[in-house]
């Protein structure tokens, strides 16, 4: 990850502004409603010589991110989200795709079907040395993929990984000691839909991840970006361009790629994947309009959260729900497409809500 000064140096000399320029328009931006900190001018393309002050004006910056989820997301209903046994209870109960469960480890027993509840770690032990594989397994709460590994075989005391690594048994029962992780979940695996498969070389899922506001008229899907695995990676995470996946900004409309980057900041845009050399940008996502329908149906039974974020995976037999996020980083879209998050549909959205809002606080001040 870049410091914010060697962004600074890089925007710099991409747009030609000089220093006074750039710590001017930074300041501006950090000062307005949307709080866009130094760091975020920067690496999020605000310096672009293409971009006004009005254009500027609709970037939303981390602080203004945790400010929507706060205020959209009730935190009776987090546990929607927050725990994955509860949101795949609802999703299985409703019908609708996910992976497939196959244990859970909690000391409760917790489970989310029929799948097979291991209470203590000996017991979890005797499972992995069971014909089980391939297998991935997440913490059932947690977000930005931590804890999760995608794991093939086993080779005595060691797990053999997606991604040619190994693990001894020993450390993977390690972090089912975590308390705040709340237990772990074994899923199925996964296969990313053929055409993906042909772009990125690889069968591991690539998610596209769609952010959607819930409002008194029905589900607005505002923004769509994919998640583009690369390498060996088991995961499509980003974490600001530390695993070299690619990120990809989706037209909602067609599911077609209009930008893709490897890298926040200057120089992080690209066109290709960097295995295959396919083209990223251009590219037509698979069952694009069965996957938005997907959203939006399962988007309604998760209420109190009117701001969710879903990770869906395109896969041979369709889209399937990977999971639910609160907590989002917002702001991280607007450096994939360009384009700042806070546009004239986003504040009517925003609007209906607040009006909503409005007529229950008079309903129930009514009430006495």
């Amino acid at each position: 990850m870049q410091s914010t000064l060697d962004l600074a140096k890089l925007a710099r000399a991409a747009s030609g502004k000089s220093w006074w320029r750039l710590s001017l328009e930074a300041l501006r931006v950090r000062r307005a409603p949307q709080q866009v900190g130094l760091s975020e001018y920067f690496a999020y393309g605000l310096w672009s010589p293409g971009l006004d002050d009005v254009a500027r004006s609709r970037f939303i910056g981390w602080r203004k991110s945790a400010a929507l989820d706060q205020a959209l997301n009730a935190p009776s209903s987090r546990v929607l989200a927050n725990d994955k046994l509860v949101s795949y209870s609802v999703l299985q109960h409703q019908g609708l795709p996910m992976p497939e469960p196959l244990a859970t480890y909690t000391a409760s027993g917790r489970t989310v079907g029929r799948e097979r509840p291991l209470r203590t770690l000996d017991e979890v032990r005797a499972y992995l040395h069971e014909a089980v594989y391939p297998f991935y397994v997440k913490p059932i709460s947690a977000g930005y993929g931590r804890g999760v590994l995608g794991v093939s075989d086993r080779d005595g005391a060691e797990l053999c990984l997606m991604d040619g690594k190994r693990l001894a048994i020993d450390e993977l029962l390690a972090s089912f000691r975590f308390a705040p992780f709340g237990g772990m979940l074994f899923q199925r695996p996964l296969r990313a839909h053929p055409s993906i498969q042909a772009l990125t070389g690889t069968a591991a899922v690539s998610c596209v991840r769609f952010i959607c506001f819930v409002t008194p008229s029905g589900t607005q899907v505002h923004t769509a970006f994919w998640k583009v695995a690369t390498g060996k990676n088991m995961l499509d995470n980003f974490s600001h361009g530390d695993y070299g996946n690619l990120l990809a900004a989706v037209d909602l409309h067609s599911g077609c790629i209009e930008r893709a980057i490897r890298q926040l900041g200057p120089g992080g845009e690209v066109q290709r994947h960097p295995d295959t050399r396919a083209e990223v940008v251009g590219f037509q996502l698979p069952d694009w309009e069965a996957a938005k329908a997907l959203v939006l149906r399962a988007s309604a039974h998760f209420p109190g959260l009117r701001l969710q974020n879903w990770d869906v995976a395109l896969c041979p037999e369709g889209p399937v729900l990977v999971e639910i996020n609160t907590e989002s980083e917002l702001a991280v879209p607007q450096a994939i497409s360009g384009r700042g998050l806070m546009d004239e549909r986003l504040k009517a959205i925003l609007g209906e809500i607040e009006a909503e809002d409005r007529r229950h606080r008079e309903a129930v001040a009514s009430r006495g």
